[in-house]
């Protein structure tokens, strides 16, 4: 006897991306003090960015046209 159940699974894409970008926030900000004890507000943009856009990558795919 063969039964099949029909099942639906339904992401919080808001969470999941708010996730990804606090944690990522949080990496940026230990990456840019990593070797300074007062970074530049320049290099931690940068660091903040990059770890963003790389996390989101991670969950994200970006098609270019």
């Amino acid at each position: 006897m063969n039964i099949k159940l029909a099942s639906t699974v339904h992401l919080n894409a808001y969470s999941i991306i708010s996730d990804a970008v606090d944690d990522a926030v949080a990496y940026g900000w230990r990456r840019a003090h990593k070797y300074s004890e007062t970074p530049s507000e320049e290099a931690v943009h940068q660091e903040i960015h990059t770890a963003v856009m790389n996390s989101l990558c991670g969950i994200l795919k970006f098609h270019e046209e």
